[in-house]
């Protein structure tokens, strides 16, 4: 279920410039470049003429010389020149993606043209905020963005996945709480009393034990954070503290899909602590990296076995909830999609 109408992160901004950049986001080719005025463009990475690649041509002014013919398309996919000829053929245009630009990342947009509305991005009130920093990377997973999906709202698996980072055995027999909430899948525990995982003993060095939360958000089909923190044992478990907390981590996924089976998937933390110290932020690079690939260590067989055995079933548990709202959530976006693209019923 590749979702087309979404917004969906197709580089970082530095990525993009006055060269020309490949990538492919739901099986489609695309190229991306910036104008002489700095506003990023995505074309598909394919010329009318012969199927070359737009990629392996050149920038003219604001267009696009195909490397193949020297056929020429603007910032808008039209073609405005081809060699050798006036007559510029009825057929010769090349799809524009809508494309923006927020928190360091270019999204594209990949459904009906008219429906794009930068407006509808997430909303991230702490990105550039007093008080916050951020550190960032990029994973690429061999598997489906469904799977991985399922993982970011599944806070069971960090208790024996990342046991070395932001998770602990103190956690295995806690409950996980899952619901929707304002267009969210919600997934989350409060563990009391606690040993601190690595990454609070790390920065934190508290002198005992704890009181720890892990909430997973999911916005449907590709946008996660989690929300993590720490404090003192007996702190009210409320907003207001949490905002108060010593340790508090606001990690994001930006997941695309590139293809059914291989996803993109850029990631930052925004971290409460150790303001602006680039030394603490690398070391948070490293260790989120770390991290997501024990994810992608296990997600990635995961793909290989459901591919081996597509009609195996699979067995739920109670800390499934989250992921359970999650697909059925993103059947309701596809249903959805599928119905606009219907064509309406003749009346009468």
């Amino acid at each position: 279920m590749l979702l087309e109408s979404q917004w969906y992160v197709a580089a970082w901004s530095e990525e993009v410039g006055r060269s020309l950049l490949a990538r492919r986001i739901l099986g489609q080719r695309v190229v991306l470049y910036r104008t002489s005025a700095g506003a990023p463009v995505a074309l598909a990475d394919r010329c009318p003429h012969r199927s070359a690649p737009l990629s392996m041509g050149r920038l003219v002014d604001d267009g696009l010389e195909c490397g193949y013919h020297g056929l020429v398309y603007d910032a808008d996919g039209k073609c405005t020149r081809v060699p050798g000829q006036e007559r510029i053929p009825p057929g010769a245009t090349v799809r524009r993606y809508p494309a923006a630009e927020k928190y360091g990342m270019v999204w594209i947009w990949t459904g009906d043209t008219a429906a794009a509305d930068p407006a509808t991005i997430i909303d991230i009130p702490q990105f550039g905020a007093s008080g916050w920093t951020r550190s960032r990377g990029y994973t690429y997973f061999a598997s489906n963005y469904l799977n991985i999906c399922d993982n970011l709202v599944d806070p069971a698996h960090t208790s024996f996945v990342h046991r070395a980072t932001i998770g602990n055995a103190s956690a295995a027999d806690v409950a996980i709480s899952a619901e929707e909430r304002d267009g969210l899948v919600v997934a989350g525990r409060w563990i009391e009393d606690a040993l601190p995982v690595p990454l609070v003993q790390r920065f934190m060095r508290p002198a005992g034990n704890v009181d720890r939360w892990q909430f997973y958000y999911l916005q449907a089909p590709c946008i996660s954070w989690v929300d993590f923190g720490s404090f003192a044992v007996g702190t009210p478990q409320t907003d207001e503290e949490k905002n108060r907390a010593p340790f508090r981590i606001l990690s994001y996924a930006m997941l695309a899909p590139e293809t059914e089976t291989t996803t993109h998937y850029f990631w930052f933390q925004l971290r409460n602590f150790a303001p602006g110290d680039a030394a603490v932020t690398a070391e948070f690079e490293r260790i989120y990296a770390a991290t997501f690939d024990e994810d992608r260590a296990i997600l990635n067989e995961i793909q290989k076995i459901e591919a081996e055995l597509p009609k195996a079933a699979a067995v739920r548990i109670a800390s499934d909830g989250g992921p359970v709202r999650y697909r059925r959530a993103v059947q309701r976006l596809w249903d959805a999609e599928q119905a606009a693209r219907q064509p309406a019923r003749r009346l009468g």
